[in-house]
């Protein structure tokens, strides 16, 4: 059995119709990131409880906020004018993060969740030893912060950012043990740097995954990356998720499609990749719950 959930956003931002298409598809959790045009992070007090309220209205449970945290630069004062995706939030700098951290930690406990998605500063040329270093230091405050306030943060490997597969990820959190510290483990990001990424990047950081993103790729004609939809892909996602529900997997497997059909709508890319993804569990007799 796995607990299957879907960003609300790779639905529509009209958040009570992602709801409501997430209550038809049979899943039971909801990430959230951005609705009505806005970040999480940037949502009124008035909005966030209209959030709870229509998350309670439909019977679903909140696995994760996908924060946007130190999608930023590692030097502590540097930002840019430059279009990177921040999902609706301005460019920030690391201090402004710290700041965002604590503020997500409130965000968390609203949605009676303990995980926090974090990230690994734009990657801005090769993970040196210089760069690790600096990285481990930069989370080391948001650490100790987490294991103070019951939180666990969640760090995604993302292929814009310093640590994009498990070989990066395994390099940082080999040395940051602390509990309060585990890894969104996200295939895709994975294939986008050139790492086979299961099994070979998913059995260097097993151990450490609180949390799944699933999204499918391949390669163009050019042979460049290219998001497709579960199953349509070059990722083992068979094996991935029968790794997973072998191991006993306790947290949430979340659908963060990323791929939209040609002239076609975010929300048919979902439907799309959702049916894939049912079709891989059948086929493995896995159960979603």
């Amino acid at each position: 059995m796995l607990r299957v959930g879907i960003f609300s956003d790779e639905i529509s931002q009209d958040f009570e119709y992602a709801l409501k298409v997430i209550k038809e598809l049979g899943v039971r959790y909801v990430e959230l990131r951005s609705m009505w045009g806005k970040n999480l992070m940037n949502l009124s007090s008035s909005e966030l409880n209209k959030v709870k309220e229509l998350i309670e209205k439909y019977g679903l449970k909140v696995c994760l906020i996908a924060s946007p945290v130190f999608k930023c630069y590692l030097s502590q004062k540097k930002v840019t004018s430059s279009k990177k995706d921040t999902f609706l939030m301005e460019e920030k700098t690391y201090s402004e993060h710290l700041n965002l951290l604590e503020y997500s930690f409130e965000i968390a406990r609203i949605f009676d969740t303990n995980l926090v998605r974090i990230f690994s500063f734009w990657k801005e040329g090769d993970l040196t030893d210089d760069v690790l270093r600096e990285i481990i230091q930069r989370f080391e405050e948001p650490v100790k912060k987490a294991e103070k306030e019951g939180i666990t943060l969640a760090l995604e490997n993302e292929h814009a950012c310093y640590i994009g597969n498990g070989k990066d990820s395994k390099r940082v959190l080999e040395r940051l043990p602390s509990k309060n510290l585990g890894l969104i483990w996200d295939p895709g990001n994975a294939y986008f740097t050139g790492e086979n990424p299961y099994p070979d990047g998913y059995e260097l950081i097993k151990d450490r995954i609180v949390h799944v993103h699933l999204k499918d790729a391949g390669k163009d004609k050019e042979g460049k990356p290219v998001w497709l939809p579960i199953g349509k892909g070059e990722i083992d996602f068979k094996g991935q998720l029968k790794a997973l529900d072998n191991a006993n997997f306790q947290g949430v497997v979340s659908l963060e499609t990323h791929y939209v059909p040609k002239n076609g709508s975010k929300e048919e890319g979902t439907r799309e990749s959702f049916q894939g993804l049912q079709s891989i569990l059948q086929s493995l007799g896995i159960k979603i719950i």
